[in-house]
């Protein structure tokens, strides 16, 4: 399984792609700040993996836009990631 995590911005929306797991995430979490100056919704729809580290992501940067009382909308999500939001217990905070 290939570690390659890229992103797109277009108007509001950063789309993600690839595997989002514990080799691949640092790079987009580094750059945050940047990236998501303008944007409201992420696109996860691209995206082939996500492990339990990815998702925890996921969680602390939906906390993150909620702090500074900014809306994320997460959209795309597939049915592996929807089974591993319910089994960690999340999918009420990703999904608001």
């Amino acid at each position: 399984m290939s570690n390659a995590l890229t992103w797109e911005t277009s108007a509001n929306t950063l789309s993600i792609s690839g595997t989002l797991g514990r080799e691949s995430l640092m790079a987009l979490w580094e750059k945050r700040q940047s990236l998501f100056v303008k944007i409201d919704q992420l696109d996860v729809s691209g995206l082939s993996h996500v492990d339990s580290t990815g998702l925890a992501m996921l969680v602390r940067l939906k906390g993150e836009f909620e702090k500074q009382q900014r809306p994320l909308k997460i959209v795309g999500m597939s049915d592996n990631l929807m089974t591993l939001m319910d089994l960690y217990g999340v999918g009420t905070l990703l999904l608001n």
